[in-house]
């Protein structure tokens, strides 16, 4: 280690390293000594420390993979610390920046400040300040998490994005989303069909640093095998049979972004297998082509299967499994939130009304009974399709059960039966029920005489 790079520092106190795991630091400078510094020391202290010598490289490197805090030199060519930290703020707003400055650069260094860098030092550098810094830089975004945490919790939201629910299987979903989507980590989202999936991974391209890219959502189950590695990777004129031309794959087509694979328990183990290529090594390679193109792309995929069940039936690689599994979103069935029913209903009400140009409307408290009664099998989607249903075929503000589609209205209709004999059998049974059977005493409450009781009763 270059002594001159150093400040003396006198006895210091021993400083444990990151208790709450190996925090990640990336060290910015263009001069090769002082990252040396930088990477001994704070290694020392418990963290992994990467470098990169220009803020191109630093910049590319945020941006694929998360860090806890980053280092960066005021003066380097090329894009300075304070352009630097622009645009590490647009990355990730909540990811402490610290500014490496010389004495002649104060000025700039306070300016950093009121950027939104955390703090500054001055060279050389001096050990003791240098790890109290960061330490102190971490714990305060440690000390940011806990509290938003804490406040959405205690909040309750019912709603993140364009998703809706209060009940406690939404609000994990809600913290799993913000925790997972500023990072680069692939998801795998899982849970039956109607679920919404395909939201969850639209709200989780939207918050992270990739949400002014594209995202590319494609089921997999649309397209056969024999065409579907042709759509994910593209093929090159002549590949095969009708290919006159070359095409570009869905992976090129989400360059930057996020692409979304719905389905993804579908594929066959040939398409699994270009899939793992492209996690492992972030190239896809074209159908009929030899060359390897670089892609840049997260992934998220969405299953209503049950893999453990494929791998041991050998239709699903564990490999791609562990590698799509980063995190794992589990999304409840909607009878498992019932609670959340009223309030999905209100806002499908209104986008129904809205989309058909229709007046407003309302559900009745026997309709809105119903809706919380039935199973859906086909979850939030099924109970969208039964709103809108029931706003085309009512023509009146409120909608009564016998609005709703079948499958609810059904429930109202077994409750209660259309037919006067069904009814007056049903009455006839409570009065008796009432007077423990005695038919004189039915006789007399239902205001008719025995006789006629007698031959209703062999109607029954």
């Amino acid at each position: 280690m270059s002594a001159d790079l150093l400040a003396p520092s006198g006895s210091m106190s021993r400083i444990e390293p990151n208790s709450g795991g190996r925090a990640r630091l990336l060290a910015v400078d263009d001069d090769p000594g002082i990252l040396e510094v930088e990477r001994e020391v704070l290694t020392a202290e418990g963290y992994t420390v990467e470098t990169a010598t220009s803020g191109q490289e630093a910049l590319s490197m945020v941006r694929a993979t998360p860090f806890d805090l980053v280092l960066t030199d005021l003066r380097m060519p090329s894009m300075d610390g304070l352009q630097l930290l622009r645009e590490f703020t647009e990355a990730d707003p909540e990811m402490p920046v610290i500014i490496l400055t010389g004495h002649g650069d104060i000025g700039c260094a306070v300016e950093s400040i009121k950027q939104g860098a955390y703090d500054f030092l001055t060279k050389p550098l001096h050990i003791e300040k240098l790890v109290i810094t960061v330490e102190k830089a971490l714990e305060r975004r440690q000390l940011r998490a806990n509290i938003d945490l804490l406040e959405r919790q205690v909040s309750g939201r019912d709603h993140l994005g364009a998703l809706t629910g209060s009940c406690a299987g939404m609000q994990q979903v809600y913290q799993k989303i913000e925790h997972v989507a500023p990072t680069n980590s692939t998801v795998l989202i899982l849970g039956e069909s109607g679920t919404g999936k395909e939201m969850v991974a639209k709200e989780i391209h939207r918050l992270s640093h990739r949400s002014n890219k594209p995202f590319v959502a494609f089921s997999c189950s649309n397209l056969p095998p024999s065409l579907l590695d042709s759509e994910l990777f593209g093929h090159e004129k002549g590949a095969f049979t009708d290919a006159s031309s070359s095409k570009t794959g869905l992976f090129e087509a989400a360059q930057g972004g996020t692409i979304f694979l719905d389905e993804i328990g579908s594929t066959t183990v040939q398409t699994q297998a270009g899939l793992l290529r492209v996690l492992q090594e972030r190239e896809v390679r074209r159908v009929g082509s030899t060359v390897s193109r670089k892609v840049d792309v997260r992934v998220i995929a969405a299953t209503n299967l049950d893999l453990d069940k494929a791998m041991e039936e050998g239709t699903f690689r564990a490999d791609l499994y562990y590698r799509l599994g980063s995190v794992i979103l589990i999304l409840p069935r909607l009878r498992e939130r019932v609670e959340d029913i009223p309030l999905l209903a209100s806002q499908f009400l209104q986008k129904a009304c809205e989309k058909l140009k229709k007046p407003p409307r309302q559900l009745s408290p026997r309709s809105l009974e119903l809706l919380t009664g039935y199973s859906w099998p086909g979850n939030v989607r099924e109970l969208e399709n039964v709103i809108e249903h029931a706003v085309i075929f009512s023509p009146r503000e409120v909608i009564r059960p016998k609005d709703l589609a079948r499958c609810v209205a059904n429930l109202f209709q077994d409750e209660h039966p259309d037919t006067l004999d069904e009814l007056e059998k049903r009455h006839i049974q409570d009065i008796l029920k009432r007077t423990s059977g005695n038919k004189v005493h039915a006789a007399r409450l239902l205001g008719i005489p025995r006789s006629s009781l007698y031959r209703k009763l062999k109607r029954i």
